[in-house]
């Protein structure tokens, strides 16, 4: 699909009334997105490990006894099913939006069913949902799964210093800075102090997984005004920070780097990147700067000296 197009949808699809119920339709029976098939079922497993592995390679806590926190929580689950399959007991979701698709859900546990036949996992998702009322309930008796939704993460109201692992997987770069700023004191404040968070963010414009006719740099091109007013509806909200920018914010609201997986760019990427005519507004940024396709970081609170 022509990402112009797309964005037009999805420009209706977030000022119409029940405009997210279309898109979701509009993703499942058209563009076939949803569900999610095996392969990225099976990509969204690798991230869940190398999540789990971040949290035993900087904390010498339990993962068993370990409460997990992760805000943007999506339509199916399938992260925080696979977080569960990985051994993980105590997950606290929330959205800003209420979500969760029941038929998405169970396709999801029918997947990783699938793929545990022959691919390791610590235990298999065997409960099913009849209907949406009793699924939220049911998430936490049968998988340790709280899930909340809408719910505001700039403030969750949730009680201070009593989560141990905060996750996110390609969910920053779909938030506005402010707003970035505020989910993070509000990180900063959830996180026990020996706490840590891992996130995973991607950098790269997300109209070029629908369209292979433009690079992952494509929205470079584009001066704030123009990308807001055509191409950025709330649907599918991208605020194309760079990597230096992340490190920024996350050091002005408190959190130390321990580690920065970054995924640099690479010569053909280069020779895609100087094809562009690059807005003004992204000139501060050096070309290796603006290369970077994303990281997986993981951070944790600065120690008062620092602060």
């Amino acid at each position: 699909m022509n990402w112009k197009y797309k964005a037009g949808l999805q420009y209706i699809f977030s000022i119409i009334p029940f405009g997210e119920n279309i898109n979701y339709l509009f993703q499942k029976n058209i563009t076939k997105n949803l569900p999610l098939k095996e392969s990225k079922i099976k990509e969204k497993l690798l991230i869940a490990e190398q999540h789990i592995e971040n949290f035993h390679k900087y904390t010498s806590d339990s993962l068993e006894q370990a409460t997990f926190y992760e805000f943007g929580a999506g339509w199916d689950l399938v992260q925080p099913l696979l977080f569960y399959s990985l051994g993980v007991n105590h997950q606290a979701l929330i959205d800003i939006r209420k979500l969760i698709r029941i038929e998405l859900i169970n396709k999801a546990i029918e997947e990783i069913q699938h793929i545990s036949s022959y691919l390791k996992l610590q235990r298999i998702p065997k409960k099913y949902f009849k209907n949406q009322l009793e699924c939220i309930d049911e998430l936490m008796q049968f998988y340790g799964i709280q899930y909340r939704a809408p719910f505001d993460a700039r403030k969750t109201n949730l009680e201070q210093e009593t989560i141990d692992y905060i996750v996110s997987t390609n969910t920053l770069e779909h938030i506005p800075p402010d707003d970035i700023i505020a989910i993070l004191k509000e990180c900063y404040r959830l996180l026990k102090n020996d706490g840590i968070m891992s996130f995973k963010i991607d950098y790269q414009d997300h109209y070029s997984y629908f369209d292979s006719s433009i690079s992952v740099y494509n929205f470079l091109q584009f001066n704030n005004k123009i990308w807001n007013l055509l191409f950025n509806p709330s649907l599918h909200y991208q605020n194309r920070l760079r990597h230096q920018d992340y490190l920024n914010i996350f050091s002005d609201v408190g959190f130390e780097v321990l580690e920065d997986k970054i995924i640099e760019g690479t010569k053909s990427d280069l020779d895609k990147i100087n094809k562009l005519s690059i807005s003004q507004d992204f000139s501060k940024y050096s070309i290796s700067a603006m290369l970077i396709r994303g990281t997986t970081i993981v951070l944790k609170k600065k120690t008062d000296k620092q602060l």
